[in-house]
């Protein structure tokens, strides 16, 4: 798959992750809600890489690979590989605890999606830079 067209298809599942987070969060699923804001910086993540002609296939390869080419060489705050690693950790914690479910609260939530809008102020310019366009998810991050 040429890299436009990964980045474009990443780009998608980054929306679409983010319209689940929505209905998710409407309906105070905060567990769900967790685990869609983490899939959609990820695949907002592998957009960027893909757009760079980068190709990531695990969630460990994401990390490295954004550390390696945009946050050691300073494009992206250090601060946006830590959102995405807590997010991680709490995504798991939601899929695989049930019995820990119920720790999820809307604040924490809150909190998530702060930093998911805050991580993508700094990869949307550079994946506009880069020619693909960013309008549609810009418009769903303006929530709620």
């Amino acid at each position: 798959m040429e890299k436009r067209e990964l980045a474009i298809a990443e780009m998608s599942a980054a929306e679409e992750k983010f319209m689940a987070f929505k209905d998710d969060y409407n309906g105070q699923r905060w567990g769900n809600a967790t685990v869609s804001l983490f899939f959609s910086l990820e695949h907002l993540i592998k957009a960027l890489l893909a757009s760079a002609g980068i190709e990531a296939t695990s969630h460990e390869g994401v990390k490295i690979l954004f550390s390696m080419h945009y946050i050691k060489p300073g494009a992206i705050n250090v601060k946006i590989g830590r959102y995405l690693g807590n997010l991680y950790d709490r995504r798991a914690t939601a899929e695989y605890s049930p019995l820990r479910r119920s720790e999820f609260t809307k604040e924490e939530v809150d909190t998530y999606l702060e930093w998911v809008k805050e991580s993508a102020n700094e990869i949307l310019p550079l994946l506009s830079k880069n020619g693909i366009d960013t309008n549609t998810f810009k418009s769903l991050i303006n929530f709620p």
